[in-house]
C-alpha cells in the first residue's frame, strides 16, 4: 500500500506540444546514425563499478570494506533487480518519489539481510552522511542498470 500511495499517477497529462505537417521524400533511404553534436556535447552517463565505489567509500568514510561487504552489496543490488513493484515505481515516477520508494524497499531489505552483515547494517543505519551517499549511489545503480536491461 505504501509504495502505491507514493505513486503521483495524477500528475501525468497529455499536452499537445506541436501541430503540422512534415514532408517526406518517396523511395528507399539511409538514415545516419544520431552522433554527438559539438564538441560539448556529453556521452552516456558512466556508473562507475563496484570495486571503484567501494574504495571511494573506503577513502571517504574510514572504512575497511572486505569481500564479505562486497557480496553483501552484490547480494542487496540482486535482491532488489529481483523486486518487479521496485522496477515499475522506478519506471512510472518522478525521481523524487521513485528514490523515496526505493530508499523504503533497500531498508526493508537491508533488515532481511541484518544477519549477513550487521556492521554494515550498522553503519548505514547510524551514519547518516555515509547512508546518503551509498543509497544515492545504488538508487544511481539501480536506474542505470534498469534502463540498459529495457
Amino acid at each position: 500500500m505504501e509504495i502505491q500511495e507514493n505513486i503521483d499517477i495524477d500528475s501525468y497529462r497529455i499536452k499537445h506540444q506541436w501541430k503540422g505537417k512534415i514532408s517526406l521524400e518517396r523511395g528507399n533511404g539511409k538514415v545516419a546514425p544520431q552522433g554527438l553534436k559539438g564538441e560539448h556535447a556529453t556521452g552516456p552517463e558512466i556508473i562507475e563499478p563496484l570495486s571503484q565505489i567501494i574504495r571511494e567509500l573506503n577513502e571517504r568514510f574510514g572504512m575497511d570494506f572486505s569481500e564479505e561487504d562486497r557480496g553483501f552489496i552484490e547480494t542487496l543490488e540482486a535482491r532488489l533487480a529481483e523486486d518487479p513493484a521496485l522496477s515499475a515505481s522506478i519506471r512510472v515516477n518522478s525521481p523524487e518519489n521513485a528514490r523515496l520508494t526505493f530508499d523504503y524497499v533497500v531498508t526493508d531489505r537491508l533488515q532481511d539481510m541484518v544477519e549477513t552483515n550487521f556492521k554494515l547494517y550498522k553503519r548505514i543505519n547510524d551514519d547518516r552522511e555515509f547512508s546518503n551517499f551509498f543509497l544515492g549511489w545504488l538508487f544511481d545503480r539501480f536506474r542505470k542498470n534498469l534502463k540498459d536491461s529495457e
